[in-house]
């Protein structure tokens, strides 16, 4: 069965301007239409298997959003969705797409020009890039102004992430979930896009002190504390004084002191 196109989100006062606009690639939503809206959270709405993955990113970011209907916050009505293009590219892949979909910039400036996000999250590289090609610089400059850098990596992992400042607006260019976008991935952008929503007044998770970097650098311990804060550096490209923080949050967690010497707490592999 073809997906039908991503179900709309409820409109809120806080999404109607202001808002955080996830950009999707078509042929993405769920296999049936939902009965009803509501907010992009409601996890009574299928949305499709992509943004499924992407909404539980955000429990790996430190952040824990109300997935029931109801009891949602200004954090979550502030969440709507585009598909752009409307309808999927035929016969071209990868960088092929981007000034295929660029001339279809139109569908982003109408709603860009409606809602005035102040956020815009691309969930491809290709459409992030296709708003940047010259013709979309030009066509989003009334409403977006101008870029003000060419964007930055967001992360040291194999995929790529970017964001980059518009002078109306901020872009996060993410990989579409998938399976290539492992929790390590994920991880990686963590401090980046909670700097990035730190304005959005996005809730805790349930550990209001879980660093979403812990259970990586839990992976990393071993026997001795140096050795262990090296390893934690080295693969969580982290500087010194930031390992050995994760490493001293672990404490209780997966290891405990003895004759001052770390050793595991119950099946904990140091």
């Amino acid at each position: 069965m073809c997906a039908v196109p991503l179900p709309e989100v409820l409109t809120t006062p806080e999404n109607s301007c202001g808002g955080i606009l996830i950009v999707c690639m078509p042929g993405l939503g769920p296999e049936k239409k939902p009965l009803r809206k509501g907010n992009f959270f409601d996890n009574s709405i299928d949305r499709g298997t992509v943004l499924h993955r992407f909404i539980e990113w955000f429990s790996l970011w430190g952040m824990r959003p109300t997935r029931t209907r109801g009891r949602e916050g200004p954090f979550e009505r502030q969440f709507f969705t585009l598909q752009w293009p409307d309808e999927p590219i035929e016969n071209a892949h990868g960088p092929q797409m981007v000034p295929l979909i660029a001339e279809k910039v139109d569908i982003l400036a109408a709603v860009l020009e409606a809602r005035r996000p102040r956020i815009i999250i691309f969930l491809s590289r290709y459409l992030w890039l296709a708003a940047n090609t010259t013709q979309s610089r030009q066509r989003l400059a009334d409403v977006l102004g101008s870029p003000l850098d060419e964007g930055r990596r967001i992360t040291s992992e194999r995929l790529n992430a970017c964001a980059q400042r518009w002078e109306k607006c901020l872009m996060i260019a993410l990989p579409q979930p998938s399976k290539n976008t492992t929790e390590k991935f994920v991880q990686s952008l963590a401090s980046s896009m909670r700097a990035a929503l730190s304005g959005a007044n996005w809730p805790l998770t349930t550990q209001q002190s879980t660093d979403p970097l812990l259970s990586a650098a839990d992976g990393c311990l071993i026997v001795d504390r140096e050795a262990s804060i090296r390893r934690i550096a080295a693969e969580l490209h982290v500087d010194e004084k930031r390992a050995q923080a994760l490493f001293d949050a672990l404490k209780d967690k997966a290891w405990r002191e003895k004759d001052g010497r770390p050793t595991a707490v119950a099946h904990k592999r140091l």
